[in-house]
């Protein structure tokens, strides 16, 4: 797994007996009573945030926890106390290489289309490929039109001005529409944004704000796509730790003598990273 994963051996903390019983594999590959081969061909666990499957004629594939999300789809948490700049960097990172066949769906709490233009603008996807909605609390209805008349090569921007269900619906709207006008998504084909959690749970009641967010993540992954929240806080605050069980993966970031660095906490996988630079 080390060799095939590319991983320091100093970053597999357990040994391998913690996630596997070797016992277990002894009886499960053993000669059946009459002496027929096994019945069992393959087997598959989770060890230092990968999956592995070994098969019986000894192949093994390894793959990462956030490589598998990648690919199939899901939805990862982006915290730490680092200047907001450093944020739109893994942003951009999240978002994927310029790709024709991916479409880019920002979403803005409170904040203005400008930051989510100038992180397209890095990708270089085309602008009719992606979308930006935002949204602020208010008195009114959703409007289903441009907030402003968007300037050549610029991604267009709908605003929501009302409540956040208001805000929840259009952006399930926005997704089902994008999924319409592809004839459904591949896995990963759909890259989502979400800037940022932390101006939401400050703004909106605790519950409500939770059901958004829970509802969010469920159409992204239901969509089969890839989305990243924002969330500029330490990964230990109280809020940051309601929170994160509605994220596949929590990417922590910090500033160190190293420049950048990113700690992940895996879900699925029960594992948590040392700190590696981006």
């Amino acid at each position: 797994m080390i060799e095939a994963a590319g991983v320091d051996p100093t970053d597999v903390p357990n040994p391998l007996y913690a996630s596997v019983d070797p016992d277990a594999l002894e009886a499960v590959f053993q000669p059946q009573g009459d002496g027929t081969p096994p019945t069992a061909s393959t087997v598959s666990f989770t060890f230092a945030g990968h999956y592995i499957t070994v098969q019986g004629d000894g192949h093994v594939r390894v793959e990462s926890e956030l490589g598998r999300l990648r690919r199939t789809g899901g939805n990862i948490l982006v915290t730490g106390c680092v200047p907001e700049d450093l944020l739109d960097q893994l942003s951009v990172q999240l978002l994927g290489e310029h790709s024709l066949s991916r479409s880019l769906f920002f979403t803005q709490y409170g904040k203005s289309a400008e930051g989510a233009q100038r992180r397209l603008s890095q990708i270089g996807t085309p602008a009719e490929n992606a979308h930006i909605l935002t949204y602020e609390a208010g008195a009114g209805t959703r409007s289903a039109a441009q907030s402003y008349v968007n300037q050549p090569h610029q991604a267009s921007v709908s605003s929501v001005i009302g409540t956040l269900e208001e805000f929840q619906v259009a952006i399930q709207e926005k997704i089902v529409d994008l999924q319409e006008q592809r004839n459904g998504f591949d896995p990963g084909e759909l890259r989502f944004s979400f800037d940022s959690l932390r101006l939401l749970l400050e703004e909106e009641d605790t519950g409500a704000a939770r059901q958004f967010i829970s509802t969010v993540t469920k159409t992204v992954e239901d969509a089969n796509g890839l989305g990243h929240y924002l969330f500029p806080d330490t990964y230990y605050s109280d809020t940051v730790q309601a929170v994160k069980s509605e994220f596949n993966i929590v990417i922590e970031l910090r500033l160190s003598f190293n420049g950048l660095e990113q700690q992940l906490h895996l879900h699925d996988t029960d594992h948590t990273t040392k700190w590696f630079p981006i």
